[in-house]
């Protein structure tokens, strides 16, 4: 009993420090293409919406080549909370945008790929690796 007690307050414990807020949503292409553009429609549907933290996972930032580029890469992690509705359905390949409305408001929404789930005994946050899309 003490361990699950522990538990919800290690949980409350996490989502105060969420005080931005994103929604991640999954993006699923028609079947069949468009018969005016001839292309198919991608729709757009929300997964979760709500509090969030986006934290780098490491600071230090490897330099990576792709097709004679080089390219810079950090990782990052986005929390959400275990219990929120939708939290349990996200997945790898959705994607997110975070508002960093609460401390820093004059920066732009950021954009993010999930890149993996999270899925743990006893975590207090559901913690997601993700790749920056925009805004880096």
């Amino acid at each position: 009993m003490r361990g699950s007690r522990m538990l919800q307050r290690g949980r409350r414990m996490a989502e105060e420090l969420m005080t931005d807020t994103c929604v991640i949503s999954r993006e699923t292409k028609s079947a069949h293409p468009n018969p005016a553009t001839g292309k198919h429609e991608v729709t757009s549907v929300t997964v979760y919406a709500g509090i969030c933290q986006l934290v780098a996972a490491n600071t230090a930032v490897r330099e990576a080549t792709s097709q004679a580029r080089t390219l810079a890469e950090q990782g990052a992690v986005l929390k959400i909370p275990i219990d929120a509705p939708g939290s349990a359905e996200v997945t790898g390949g959705m994607t997110a945008t975070v508002l960093f409305d609460s401390h820093d408001p004059s920066s732009p929404p950021l954009s993010v790929r999930i890149t993996g789930g999270h899925h743990q005994t006893l975590a207090v946050a559901r913690r997601l690796p993700v790749e920056v899309t925009t805004g880096a």
